[in-house]
């Protein structure tokens, strides 16, 4: 597998989720998304019109813990196909949110 780094995506206004990538072309066999140390606040992975303040959040697939300075990040991986089929999740189709302004994950994905 090829791996595509996306970089940090940050968030300028919490509450205000921001897209991954802009690109809705790029099709990816796996997404990885890990804090970033350093941080302070929770992030959180989710599809569009999530909404991390909301009692139920909508929308929100993964609430990331607050980073430690060193050691593993918390993260999550979303996983290839189990079918061998190659290339289907869209970076596009996933969200993040933060709880401090100027904060978010860093993403890489892999190509097969």
């Amino acid at each position: 597998m090829q791996a595509v780094s996306l970089g940090v995506i940050l968030v300028p206004t919490p509450g205000t989720p921001v897209r991954v990538s802009t690109n809705t072309n790029l099709r990816v066999a796996q997404m990885m998304v890990r804090t970033v140390p350093g941080y302070t606040g929770r992030t959180y992975l989710g599809l569009a019109g999530m909404n991390k303040s909301a009692a139920g959040k909508p929308g929100v697939i993964r609430v990331l813990s607050e980073p430690p300075a060193h050691g593993p990040q918390d993260g999550e991986d979303l996983p290839p196909n189990t079918q061998g089929q190659g290339n289907l999740l869209a970076p596009s189709d996933y969200w993040v949110d933060a709880d401090v302004a100027n904060e978010g994950v860093v993403i890489t994905c892999y190509i097969a």
